[in-house]
């Protein structure tokens, strides 16, 4: 078969169609489009800087300001609250009898009053930050009106004992030992779990903030460069262009703008990786030993109030010294098959092992010091600690002691109990409450000083990166309008 040729009116429209021309943009045109490209990735950068850098620079604050002290006051409010029922139990210990200065029913009575005013403003504080609603509220709510009742059954004890005018230390009549008895099982049983269930209410908020924010610091570190890398391609891409076309190796105005785009980046990476260093420093190396020895302080002041509670009620003697071993092994936990009998034995070995190997440390027990222990990180710090558990070993033993002489001589126990004498009970408690508040000190200024230095160097965010990228706007429009002029 024989292909038909093609018609001549059909080569004659192919050959006249016309050849398809590439069209691009004039030199200048794309001179300013990718002067505004970078001009637009630049409000980018310095959007993103101010968007990151203002949510790291609220989580110090947040967390520094408002959400640690927090913590802190509502173990304050425990300490207070603990404090108030030790001291309600040593006016009854006391009687009318001096038994030496500031070891009488007056001392302990303005220790009660200002114990009270300080657990009405803690629970005042608590009840601002807790707001109207929510679980928080009811919880303050809760220990609202358990301190009340408490207060009121406080008022009939001491209106009771009043009554009791010249009686002897130790001798506690017994309608106000079973009013007593009443007072501090209400504290136990109902305002202390209240304010306890703020207090941990407020921990685990401050928990979940820090892991927010510090993954926000983190994550605002990648932002940072995501933007930074997206200018410099813009930067770059323009620089290249502006070599392919005007054929000139190198326009100085681009070349500052791209160094200062890469300095804001980097420096900009760099600041946000040291704020979550700062913040992941001041929660868990500083404010979790904050939080733990200002707890262990609370709960020290309701077993030493428990040594007290046995002279004033010792028809419940075994109930107070049971209290005693378990906030005892809350303290510093050195087995669960501890007996007030074996404590002291277990709590020597564990401290042996530990100052035997004075390189590693091993850390034995757990408890609030078992937590301190293995979180040591400040200069100064393992001194203090190790001089608190010295001193918490030193209390121990002179419980045993007071236990004793409580069992032999009465008026013995109640003055080795109360005397601040260093070879007496009291003595023994206030060098350990001592060393227990240096090393809560020690911790709460490195946390004070990682909030300050962090939010320090977030001080010139977001206004330098935002000087910075106007000034990479106006090295840029002074790059290329040199080369837009050549073509008018």
């Amino acid at each position: 078969m024989t292909a038909l040729a093609p018609s001549p009116a059909h080569s004659e429209s192919v050959s006249r169609r016309p050849p398809r021309v590439r069209r691009r943009w004039s030199t200048p045109t794309a001179i300013k489009v990718c002067a505004a490209a970078v001009v637009l990735v630049s409000a980018v950068f310095a959007a993103v800087a101010a968007v990151t850098s203002s949510q790291v620079r609220s989580g110090f604050d947040a967390i520094g300001h408002t959400e640690a002290p927090q913590v802190v006051a509502t173990n304050d409010l425990v300490y207070s609250l603990n404090d108030m029922d030790a001291n309600l139990a040593n006016i009854l210990m006391v009687g009318d009898k001096q038994l030496g200065p500031g070891i009488d029913r007056a001392s302990f009575t303005k220790l009660y009053e200002q114990d009270r005013a300080d657990a009405d403003h803690d629970l005042q504080l608590a009840a601002i930050h807790a707001g109207d609603t929510g679980a928080a509220a009811r919880e303050v709510g809760q220990a609202f009106d358990a301190l009340g009742s408490y207060e009121a059954l406080a008022a009939q004890v001491l209106y009771s004992d009043s009554a009791h005018a010249g009686r002897a230390a130790g001798q506690v009549p017994t309608d106000e030992a079973a009013l007593y008895a009443k007072a501090t099982d209400l504290m136990q049983q109902t305002v202390l779990p209240a304010a306890k269930a703020v207090a941990a209410g407020n921990g685990e908020a401050l928990e979940t903030s820090y892991e927010n924010r510090h993954g926000t610091a983190q994550a605002a570190q990648w932002w940072i460069v995501g933007a930074g890398v997206l200018a410099l391609a813009a930067l770059g891409g323009t620089q290249l262009f502006l070599t392919r076309r005007t054929h000139r190796l190198l326009n100085p105005a681009l070349a500052a703008a791209t160094v200062l785009t890469l300095g804001l980046t980097v420096w900009g990476a760099v600041s946000m990786s040291a704020a979550a260093e700062h913040l992941r420093g001041a929660k868990k190396d500083a404010f979790d030993s904050v939080a733990a020895l200002t707890a262990a302080k609370a709960l020290s002041t309701d077993a030493n109030a428990d040594e007290s509670r046995i002279i004033v009620d010792p028809s419940r003697a075994a109930q107070y010294q049971d209290s005693y071993l378990a906030k005892s092994r809350q303290l510093m936990d050195v087995g669960s098959g501890a007996t007030l009998q074996s404590y002291d034995t277990a709590v020597k070995s564990s401290l042996d092992a530990y100052f035997g190997d004075p390189m590693k440390h091993p850390v034995l027990f757990g408890g609030y010091f078992g937590t301190e222990l293995k979180n040591i990180t400040f200069p100064g710090e393992r001194a203090a600690a190790e001089q608190m558990l010295r001193t918490y070993q030193t209390y121990e033993l002179d419980d045993r002691k007071l236990r004793q002489k409580i069992a032999t001589d009465l008026p013995e126990a109640i003055r080795f109990d109360t005397s601040p004498a260093s070879s007496d009970s009291d003595g023994a408690f206030v060098a350990y409450s001592g060393a227990l508040q240096s090393v809560i000190d020690i911790n709460q200024k490195a946390f004070d000083s990682s909030i300050a230095e962090g939010l320090s160097g977030m001080s010139p965010w977001p206004w330098v990166p935002f000087g910075g990228m106007a000034l990479v706007v106006v090295l840029v429009v002074a790059g290329a309008r040199p080369r837009l002029a050549e073509y008018r």
